[in-house]
C-alpha cells in the first residue's frame, strides 16, 4: 500500500481500534503496523521481524505476534493458515482466493473475488462467517517445468 491517504486512513482505524480497547498506542505496533502495510502479498512474523530489524526496531517476536493479532481483529490484516500450520497474513483490502503449490510451497492470489457479503448470509449453525477464502492445492507451472525437464534426461 503506497498512497498516503490509505495509510492514513488505516493507521486511523488502527489508532481509533487500540483506543476503544483502552491499548497503547505504541510506536513500535505503528511500526509493525507500517511494515505490514508495504508487504506486498502473503508475509510471516519472521519477515516483520527482519523488516523491523533493519529499521532500527527491536522488538520481540512475541511482540510482532500480538500486534499482528491485533490488526487481524481490527480488520486491517487477515490471518491465514494454509498446510503448512504456520500463520500467514495479509493486508485485508479484498476477499481473494489463493494457488497453492505442494512441490515448493509458493502461494499465488487468485483474482477471483468472492464479495463477503454472500458469506455473512450463509446459514451456519454456531458459526459466523467473515470473509471467504478459497485454497486451491496443485503445482505451479515452475514445479511442473522443472518435473518436466528431469523427464526429458
Amino acid at each position: 500500500m503506497s498512497d498516503n491517504n490509505e495509510i492514513n486512513k488505516v493507521k486511523n482505524k488502527f489508532t481509533e481500534f487500540l483506543k476503544s480497547k483502552r491499548l497503547r498506542k505504541t510506536p513500535e505496533r505503528f511500526e509493525i503496523l507500517y511494515c505490514s502495510l508495504e508487504c506486498n502479498g502473503h508475509f510471516d512474523a519472521d519477515l516483520l521481524y527482519n523488516l523491523l530489524d533493519k529499521r532500527g526496531y527491536h522488538v520481540s517476536k512475541a511482540t510482532i505476534y500480538n500486534t499482528l493479532d491485533l490488526l487481524s481483529e481490527a480488520g486491517i490484516v487477515r490471518k491465514l493458515i494454509f498446510d503448512t500450520h504456520q500463520a500467514r497474513y495479509e493486508v485485508a483490502d479484498k476477499t481473494h482466493s489463493h494457488l497453492i503449490c505442494t512441490q515448493c510451497g509458493k502461494i499465488t492470489e487468485l483474482d477471483v473475488e468472492f464479495p463477503d457479503a454472500d458469506s455473512r448470509n450463509l446459514k451456519l449453525q454456531g458459526f459466523s462467517p467473515s470473509y471467504v477464502s478459497i485454497c486451491i492445492y496443485g503445482i505451479c507451472k515452475d514445479c511442473l517445468h522443472d518435473t518436466n525437464q528431469s523427464q526429458k534426461r
